[in-house]
């Protein structure tokens, strides 16, 4: 038997369906950190009072849940009624939480639909940064067989590392750094060897979470370029104060680990990571840039890598955006997209048009031109040399 429900609340809600919410979680299919209580309890405290979780059980159990809001919003300019995911700028992914048996797929597609269907008061559903084989793509070809016009807009990409798997751990390291890599490892040893002719280096690892812990990734953030271009956790304290949260709900549950590269005793590179299974999130990450010749975030990184390896990790991701110095290290890169509803009214059709239509295609010309442009560059350089 399969029921659906529209829950509206704010933290105390999320705190009652907790337990149930983990357990789903934990089987594997939405065991990722952002799709877990303790994200949506940090973001809900801090951005929004009030939330919609439609939730499907079979037979009295959780097995789906979906966090939306109805706001005022637009697209391209365009003033529209948006039911959309929990989300805002500093949210790394989402998607349809879900527990692991393939089987229940078509039971929860169809309901999570028929609610969405039913919902009245809004012109488009959009769910951003979601991965691209997400089971939501599932409720667009539900939609589009009611007529409903649908969309998928491709956003930015989420590098990861697959790490290699064997019982001899320097070969594995040693393995990972041979091709490509065989460079870079030379180039970080150099670099490593300098910072060590300037002052004592010692790599320390932490796991938990403390005040003054986070505080000092704070400052040394806020202290860089994110600083200078107003991007820094600090310039918001709402984000701030979210941010906090979070971390000391992960640490509670024994998954946040601090890695820290210091200088004389001085901090000159942090990255706070997420343990999930055989995985590491690499969550937030910054570096003293009085010591930028020395790349100390990247031997920071390259710490945690071997950790990760000696562990018994599978992989690390990276999260997006997608970076130079990310896909240097990455393997792969995960696809993330938006996944959009439109309303079957001539409103929906009209927003439909206009994103899929007219913005798309003036998008095309856009990256059209600046190829052509690169291409013009790239002759009067070769006529230049």
């Amino acid at each position: 038997m399969v029921t659906t429900e529209i829950l509206t609340g704010g933290v105390e809600l999320i705190d009652r369906l907790s337990d149930e919410w983990t357990e789903l979680c934990d089987e594997g299919a939405s065991s990722d950190p952002f799709l877990r209580p303790e994200w949506f309890s940090a973001f809900v405290r801090n951005f929004e009072n009030e939330i919609d979780l439609v939730t499907v059980r079979r037979d009295g159990k959780l097995r789906a849940l979906l966090p939306v809001v109805k706001k005022s919003g637009s697209i391209h300019g365009i003033p529209v009624r948006k039911l959309q995911t929990v989300y805002n700028l500093n949210t790394q992914r989402f998607d349809l939480v879900h527990g692991a048996d393939e089987t229940e797929k078509k039971i929860i597609v169809n309901a999570v639909w028929e609610v969405i269907r039913d919902t009245t008061r809004w012109d488009v559903m959009e769910m951003r940064l979601v991965k691209k084989d997400s089971w939501f793509g599932d409720v667009l070809t539900l939609a589009e067989s009611e007529k409903h016009k649908t969309g998928i807009w491709p956003m930015d990409g989420a590098p990861f590392i697959t790490l290699p798997q064997s019982d001899d751990k320097v070969s594995s390291i040693d393995n990972f750094f041979k091709g490509s890599r065989k460079h870079f490892r030379q180039e970080l040893d150099r670099r490593l060897r300098r910072l060590k002719e300037i002052g004592d280096v010692e790599f320390v690892v932490t796991q938990g979470f403390t005040t003054c812990l986070i505080n000092t990734y704070f400052d040394l953030e806020s202290n860089g370029w994110k600083g200078r271009s107003g991007t820094a956790v600090t310039d918001d304290p709402l984000v701030a104060q979210m941010h906090e949260e979070f971390a000391a709900n992960v640490a509670e549950k024994q998954s946040l680990f601090v890695y820290q590269l210091k200088l004389d005793g001085k901090i000159i590179a942090m990255s706070l990571n997420i343990k999930q299974g055989p995985r590491i999130i690499h969550w937030k990450t910054s570096y003293d840039e009085k010591y930028s010749r020395y790349s100390p975030g990247n031997l920071l990184f390259r710490k945690l890598v071997q950790d990760c390896i000696n562990d018994g990790h599978h992989e690390i991701d990276l999260l997006s955006p997608v970076t130079v110095n990310k896909k240097a290290w990455a393997t792969s890169e995960r696809e993330h997209v938006a996944f959009y509803i439109f309303r079957r009214s001539f409103i929906g059709y009209l927003l439909w048009n206009w994103k899929f239509h007219v913005i798309s295609r003036l998008r095309e010309l856009k990256s059209d031109k600046l190829v052509k442009m690169s291409d013009v560059q790239i002759e009067k350089h070769e006529v230049t040399v």
